[in-house]
């Protein structure tokens, strides 16, 4: 049996992106087995920085449920996240748990396979925002496989099965998960290395905010013709091998660095009564 990890962004019990997965789960068939995993009850700190994550051997020093919920990811065959949109983007914890990306780098190219499909939760259209593509974004940045986004329109949780393309959408979304069409097709728009919609008036054409592919406007379709090679896969390692390269380099460069920062050391921090 196939495994599916729902990953629910929602506070909400029973809300609307639980409902969203349950419905994924239960299109997909009973070949599948759905986990589910309420992200906000989970203990995911503020990433430190430190790098040490990257060392070969060396275990992430933070003591919460992160390494818990890799090895959900690790386990499953597939992945759907679902997160509400707040205030123009998706909810925050989202952005925590993409935060300790570098803590699972060590799994870069199994997370490489795991088919994810995202959705988005929102009441109303005017208020979308970057919500979509931050989403998206966030949880590529975790290194996985995003091959199906759908946004679902609902405040009341249940509100968005009333939606009469609820059903339509769901179905999209198990099709991405287990057949070879590509996301260029379903999403014409969009960009297809990263899914943004979200682009920057350059002057030989569009460049997506998010990974700098470059397209041209011919009718009302988005022709791309270059793609930044910072965010293909050879490119990720590059960056995840720089990134090891800046942990090396620290030592020979403490002592430069320890000088600059005793000279703004200190300062008036403000704390809330108690701490």
């Amino acid at each position: 049996m196939k495994k599916l990890l729902g990953i629910v962004a929602s506070y909400r019990k029973v809300g609307n992106c639980e409902i969203v997965v349950k419905a994924l789960g239960g299109r997909l068939g009973e070949e599948w087995e759905v986990s589910l995993v309420r992200l906000p009850r989970l203990s995911i700190k503020p990433c430190k920085g430190c790098y040490a994550c990257l060392l070969p051997g060396v275990e992430c020093t933070i003591k919460d449920d992160m390494e818990w919920l890799f090895d959900r990811m690790r386990e499953a065959d597939a992945i759907v996240v679902a997160a509400p949109d707040y205030i123009l983007g998706p909810v925050g914890m989202v952005k925590m748990l993409t935060d300790r990306t570098l803590q699972g780098s060590k799994d870069f190219e199994l997370f490489q396979e795991k088919r994810t499909a995202v959705a988005l939760t929102l009441g109303r259209e005017d208020y979308r925002g970057y919500a979509d593509t931050a989403l998206v974004s966030q949880v590529a940045g975790l290194g996985l496989n995003v091959v199906g986004l759908e946004l679902f329109y609902g405040t009341h949780p249940g509100e968005v099965a009333l939606v009469e393309d609820f059903d339509g959408k769901i179905a999209r979304l198990a099709d991405a998960l287990v057949s070879d069409v590509s996301t260029e097709e379903r999403n014409p728009n969009r960009c297809p290395v990263c899914r943004s919609d979200l682009f920057r008036l350059r002057p030989d054409g569009f460049e997506c905010a998010i990974c700098k592919s470059m397209a041209k406007l011919e009718g009302d379709r988005l022709q791309f013709f270059s793609f930044h090679p910072a965010f293909t896969k050879e490119g990720q390692v590059e960056h995840l091998a720089w990134v090891l390269g800046k942990k090396e380099e620290y030592p020979l460069l403490k002592d430069r660095l320890k000088a600059i920062q005793d000279r703004y050391r200190g300062g008036r921090w403000l704390h809330p009564t108690g701490m």
